[in-house]
């Protein structure tokens, strides 16, 4: 099971407006930041908005190799989807890796995704766990409403991103292949 440390970003205004909710789903990002760790990401979010320029940020959890960091509880309203998602979805930010550039806003170049392999597949375990590990803590959380922020987008629920599918395509993954993995672990 992929290794969880809870360390809630009590300063952040998402945390400190309480709102609560009932999961029924999972969106799932990249951070569009590369090489920042899923630790590094306390630092950068726990404050409020006033002191990150205006941005009302706030995900439950960032993953990279290494594990999951938990920010807010997992029933507690995120602010992560721009839009309905956010009432009834868990955040999931997966931090994508070093040695990546972007042309513009969601065009990647120079990704070398043999190299980066062991990286993606270590991030896919974890991701697929972690999801295996909150429907096990909310049954109201249907494998069908993993989804990704690009998803949420196209049908109305999210913000206009297209992560992470446009990091996931070099490794010739997208979200039907999440949700097959996810389903598989559920039921091995």
């Amino acid at each position: 099971m992929v290794k969880i440390v809870t360390k809630l970003m009590t300063e952040n205004d998402c945390y400190k407006a309480g709102r609560t909710i009932v999961p029924r789903g999972i969106t799932i990002h990249s951070t569009a930041e590369p090489g920042i760790r899923a630790a590094d990401w306390f630092d950068l979010w726990n404050k409020p908005a006033s002191e990150q320029n205006g941005r009302e940020v706030c995900v439950h959890a960032f993953l990279d190799d290494a594990g999951v960091m938990q920010y807010l509880p997992w029933d507690m309203r995120g602010w992560h989807a721009g839009g309905s998602d956010n009432n009834d979805h868990i955040g999931i930010e997966i931090c994508e890796p070093p040695h990546m550039a972007y042309w513009t806003e969601f065009d990647i170049v120079g990704y070398d995704a043999a190299a980066q392999q062991p990286y993606f597949d270590q991030i896919w375990q974890n991701a697929v766990e972690l999801c295996v590990f909150l429907i096990g803590q909310f049954p109201t959380i249907s494998v069908d409403e993993i989804v990704s922020h690009r998803e949420g987008f196209a049908r109305g629920t999210a913000s206009g991103h297209m992560d992470p599918e446009h990091w996931w395509q070099f490794h010739g993954r997208n979200m039907d292949d999440f949700r097959a993995a996810v389903r598989a672990a559920l039921h091995p």
